[in-house]
């Protein structure tokens, strides 16, 4: 049974477990691979653990409450070491600069943890400065690596870490730990992927979008996330999430398939659907994906996406 703040990570038992495990006997490898898609919480699980390994009060699970664990949560533990590549490459002065002092002892841990990810952004310079770590591993550092795409990184690499596998997780979990189950299809199991927005907002877009498909007014939607204090990227990010979503339950129904996302398109007069608009909506996605980071106006972008949803159904 898994206690204290590991309860705090959705699934992954066997995973949690086994790190936990590793703290409570003495026996941490100077190494890991944390690999799996994206969006699983992989990270999330890294600071967890470096925070179960350092609790002052209770080693192997996390109080949150002690002065290691709030510094850890707060990312200002001096040692806890994190590398992004922030979506471009992991150049070698950045790992030189990260790892130039694990020689040393840990300011006030009992282990120094490195965190990379995603490791896979690591160029041939900066692989190799980590495997000279990994040949020779200090005894107060443990190197975590992140592998959205673990194929990616040297065999070399590989061969000296301890590999823990992430898989989405399993339906079971929605009921087992208060997982909101609309959310959890959304995303397949990789809840990750909605860290950084809210759950009440993600299930109001959700069943708004819905609507919207129903004969709802679009520019409700637009008018609350998307102003000119706010640009709107994060719900922009689970729109189209959502509108992936409901075309692809839209197919699986014309198909006669059963299985869908969202119960309440059953009710659809699929032989009212116009395909050309959503021919049009795939395209509109795949344009705004393109431009989300870029100069876009994603209020704009966003009001002809929803107006098209609006679309969708010739006839009420």
């Amino acid at each position: 049974m898994i206690s204290g703040m590991w309860k705090d990570v959705i699934g992954h038992t066997s995973q949690k477990e086994l790190l936990r495990g590793s703290i409570n006997a003495g026996k941490v490898p100077h190494a890991f691979l944390f690999a799996g898609p994206e969006g699983l919480g992989k990270t999330k699980v890294a600071l967890e653990f470096f925070k179960a390994l350092n609790c002052l009060e209770t080693p192997g699970d996390a109080c949150d409450t002690c002065r290691s664990c709030m510094k850890a949560q707060g990312l200002t533990h001096p040692d806890l070491i994190m590398l992004s590549g922030d979506g471009g490459v992991i150049q070698v002065k950045e790992v030189r600069d990260v790892i130039s002092d694990i020689s040393l002892k840990p300011f006030e841990a009992r282990k120094r943890v490195i965190i990379i990810e995603p490791a896979e952004l690591m160029n041939k310079a900066s692989s190799n400065a980590i495997l000279k770590t990994l040949e020779e591993p200090p005894s107060g550092t443990v190197l975590i690596l992140v592998s959205h795409k673990p194929v990616m990184l040297l065999p070399t690499i590989t061969s000296r870490c301890q590999i823990i596998r992430f898989t989405p997780c399993d339906a079971s979990v929605c009921t087992a730990e208060s997982v909101n189950p609309v959310i959890f299809r959304l995303t397949s199991g990789s809840l990750g992927g909605l860290a950084n927005f809210d759950e009440g907002d993600i299930v109001h877009i959700r069943d708004e979008m819905v609507n919207i498909v129903q004969g709802a007014d679009p520019f409700d939607l637009i008018s609350k996330y998307f102003s000119s204090t706010n640009p709107g990227k994060d719900a922009a990010e689970i729109i189209l999430l959502v509108a992936e979503s409901i075309l692809r339950d839209i197919l699986v129904l014309q198909h006669g398939g059963e299985r869908v996302v969202s119960e309440e398109l059953r009710s659809m007069p699929m032989n009212y659907v116009k395909w050309e608009t959503i021919d049009d909506l795939s395209c509109s996605i795949h344009s705004i994906r393109k431009g989300i980071n870029e100069n876009i106006n994603l209020r704009n972008a966003m009001s002809e996406l929803l107006i098209l949803f609006g679309d969708i159904v010739s006839a009420r």
